[in-house]
């Protein structure tokens, strides 16, 4: 079951920053400057959802370069999202 507070755009980002975690581990974390492409978001769309997301604990966001990375409770609220089909 999705949690129903988090939006398409929400979704999406933790979606594609599962995918890292998966296929670079723990550690991943990607920058955000084409993240927008890899999540399929407009850059704006980019911003707006790390900001919530970074608001609700689910990742990290350092500044300087700039990147984010899942936290554990991000990592858990996206492996408990339905495939992006079935949403």
């Amino acid at each position: 079951m999705s949690d129903p507070s988090l939006s398409g755009n929400e979704r999406k980002l933790l979606r594609c920053l599962l995918g890292f975690y998966r296929e670079i581990g723990p550690g991943a974390t990607p920058g955000l400057k084409g993240l927008d492409e890899e999540a399929g978001l407009e850059r704006w769309e980019i911003s707006e959802a790390v900001t919530v997301l970074r608001a609700k604990g689910l990742i990290e966001y350092w500044e300087l370069q700039p990147a984010v990375r899942l936290t554990p409770e991000g990592l858990r609220a996206a492996l408990c999202l339905p495939e992006e089909g079935d949403a």
